[in-house]
């Protein structure tokens, strides 16, 4: 088929339509299935170490369904009607999730039901977003796409910080432990008489915000009626061969086997992030909102950075020192034992940030770094399926061997939460031991990064130093 370049209006219209899903998107996903109001809705129906789990597993249960993208859109022309059908879909069932506690009657009912409900969504909405990538790509010409996704990765961020932040203020005020915030708009609000913020009422108040959330992803994925699509070429290759192929490379092997020694140790404790703050540090919502803007503010700033790491010295360079960072956050949970030292993890939202903003664009890259070119969708998705089986064991085994009370170790008292923290981030170091036997020609020795970012930090320390100098010094004339 004829490369045919869109037009300049239909790449504006492009940009327009996508920034606008991008709001809508993004403030579903910051108030919909997989968000922390989610896990503040489970907390409260009374669920426990094994829920939590069981929903930390559905991301990854759900990555081994990305290859049947390829199959969804191989025999067809246009992407159009599946991404917008899928997403749809997906994205309704918000709704549903925000309906199963007020009609089922049992709360533990109601959990199961919308663990249900929010596997199906995941599912659906992974498979949509697999063929949207391929749309979008074929849309957006290779010499914009850069700036294309990062000014409606910007738009995505606000919308969601700010209907996160929103949201989570009015959740508060219905909460017993309504956060600083919350309790100073109580008290602003108190003369209104039609106002009674019962905790009573606190999930019907969640419930409310799953509806929101879902309104404005049907939105959105209405609006990707009027995103222009260029044609695609049917794939006339069988669908076995090309899922086969990966696994005939040796060293795309090598690859998946670190990727499932990093997500094993990943995995560990990682249930439990959110009822940790929510329970044992007694944070707000508010409060865990303000937690990831620390963590995306970081991501933002350090994703530069990483693209030049990355663009020098190599992926797999660049992925050792994301392990170093990556086995720090964890075991600075260590000394967050409850709310009077829970302002410790904002320090780890930060390094947190910069981590795994690092690790997702290295770990995209290096798969389509070792990939041939005309297989590299099938390759990434391969990789999305198989890596998540490592955090399956290990996010299941967290929920089964969790201790039910408080642990000492050389005398130190933890939760036993903590532990698997501390010990997730010590397994994480070892996975740059699998890492060394994948092979990418094109990267430099790990040892000239290090000296080289070395040099970089002495450069922008000894440039600030001379900037506060300069600041301190009197001014002309004193």
């Amino acid at each position: 088929m004829e490369d045919i370049r869109p037009s300049e209006g239909e790449l504006k219209q492009t940009f327009r339509i996508s920034i606008i899903d991008a709001v809508f998107a993004s403030v579903f996903a910051a108030l919909g299935p997989g968000s922390m109001f989610l896990t503040k809705l489970l907390n409260e129906l009374g669920a426990g170490p094994m829920v939590f789990s069981a929903m930390a597993t559905i991301g990854p249960v759900a990555s081994a369904f990305l290859p049947l993208g390829v199959a969804v859109t191989k025999n067809l022309t246009s992407r159009k009607k599946p991404v917008i059908l899928l997403a749809f879909l997906g994205r309704g069932i918000a709704l549903l999730i925000g309906l199963a506690p007020l009609v089922l009657y049992s709360p533990v009912l109601a959990i199961w039901v919308i663990i249900g409900l929010l596997f199906v969504s995941t599912v659906l909405q992974g498979l949509s977003g697999n063929a949207w990538t391929g749309w979008i790509a074929d849309n957006v010409p290779h010499e914009v796409r850069g700036r294309f996704f990062s000014v409606r990765s910007q738009y995505s961020m606000v919308a969601a910080f700010l209907a996160g932040l929103l949201f989570s203020i009015c959740v508060d005020l219905y909460d017993v432990n309504p956060g600083p915030v919350a309790m100073r708009l109580r008290s602003v609000l108190a003369g209104v008489e039609w106002l009674s913020f019962d905790n009573s009422t606190l999930i019907l108040a969640i419930c409310f915000v799953f509806f929101a959330g879902g309104v404005a992803g049907l939105a959105g994925a209405l609006v990707l009626i009027r995103q222009p699509e260029k044609p695609k070429e049917k794939e006339t290759e069988p669908y076995l061969r090309m899922l086969l192929q990966p696994l005939k490379d040796r060293n795309f092997l090598k690859l998946l086997g670190f990727a499932m020694w990093w997500m094993l140790a990943v995995g560990i404790g990682a249930p439990f992030w959110g009822p940790y703050m929510l329970n044992t540090l007694e944070m707000s919502l508010t409060e865990i909102q303000l937690y990831g803007l620390v963590s995306t503010g970081s991501a933002v700033a350090a994703i530069r950075i990483w693209g030049r790491v990355i663009d020098t010295w190599g992926n797999k360079p660049s992925m050792m020192l994301a392990i170093v960072l990556g086995g720090i956050n964890p075991i600075i949970w260590v000394w967050a034992s409850g709310p009077d030292s829970r302002w410790i993890i904002f320090s780890e939202a930060a390094t947190s940030g910069i981590m795994w903003s690092g690790a997702g664009v290295i770990t995209s890259n290096f798969v389509l770094a070792i990939a041939p070119t005309g297989s590299r969708q099938m390759y990434s998705g391969l990789f999305g399926a198989v890596s998540g089986l490592g955090a399956i064991v290990t996010m299941l085994g967290s929920g089964i061997y969790l201790a039910t009370g408080p642990v000492d170790i050389f005398g130190w008292t933890l939760h036993p939460e903590q532990v698997q923290f501390g010990l997730g981030g010590l397994l994480r170091w070892t996975a740059i031991i699998p890492l060394a036997w994948v092979a990418e020609p094109t990267a430099k020795p790990v040892g000239q990064a290090i000296f080289a970012l070395q040099q970089f930090a002495k450069v922008r320390v000894a440039h600030f130093m001379l900037m506060f100098r300069r600041k301190g010094d009197p001014p002309h004339g004193a």
